[in-house]
């Protein structure tokens, strides 16, 4: 094996074992209650470094197969969407911290509304980043199920899979924009999403754990 492929099979690797890891703390974080503040906010803020990390080793992997122009568009729109999502989490938590705090030093009912009015507005402002944090993640997942589709490692049914869930998710969001879909009522494709990402990721796993 010589270097560049050795180099390779480590990223490969590395984005593999990355992308399992930022979904367990994705879901650890948005799901489980007895996680305390802290180490709920850690899991939130680390889940997107995570997911840039196996986006690298998965468009490593896929481009060798067949490198074309929608699975360079869909890495570069995750690696941002990725972004994205580290920056609303990041304003999520500083709008929770800074509203806790002030309801505990609050000592007039006019002061505790002005404060939840302003708490709403700045929510807003997060909402929307979560919105455009959608917006790149569906399509980067879209484009690169297209690519997974058409490997032979990984098969049609869970490329076409990625494609569906991410299209439908994108639609609705854009269906019930500015609020996010579970907000008004309807069916919240985010987890399925994430839940179906996990599944690429241990076959990814498999893959290139049986490569030589």
């Amino acid at each position: 094996m010589n270097l560049d492929n050795s180099f390779n099979h480590r990223i490969e690797r590395i984005g593999a074992i990355a992308g399992i890891l930022s979904i367990v703390l994705y879901f650890s974080a948005a799901v489980l209650p007895f996680i305390p503040d802290v180490l709920a906010r850690l899991f939130g803020f680390v889940f997107p470094l995570l997911w840039i990390v196996s986006f690298m080793g998965l468009y490593n992997f896929l481009k060798k197969e067949n490198r074309t122009p929608s699975l360079e568009i869909g890495y570069l729109f995750g690696i941002i969407g990725a972004a994205l999502a580290l920056i609303f989490i990041v304003v999520q938590q500083a709008n929770y911290i800074w509203y806790t705090e002030a309801k505990e030093t609050l000592d007039t009912e006019n002061a505790l509304e002005l404060a939840k009015a302003a708490f709403r507005g700045a929510n807003r402002v997060q909402l929307a980043m979560d919105v455009a944090f959608d917006i790149f993640i569906t399509i980067a997942w879209f484009l690169f199920g297209l690519n997974i589709s058409r490997s032979k490692s990984f098969g049609r049914i869970l490329g076409w899979i990625t494609c569906i869930l991410s299209f439908s998710l994108l639609m609705l969001n854009m269906i019930t924009f500015p609020d996010p879909p579970a907000r008004v009522g309807l069916f919240d494709l985010g987890p399925f999403l994430g839940f179906w990402t996990m599944i690429i990721y241990i076959k990814f796993i498999l893959i290139v754990h049986k490569a030589p």
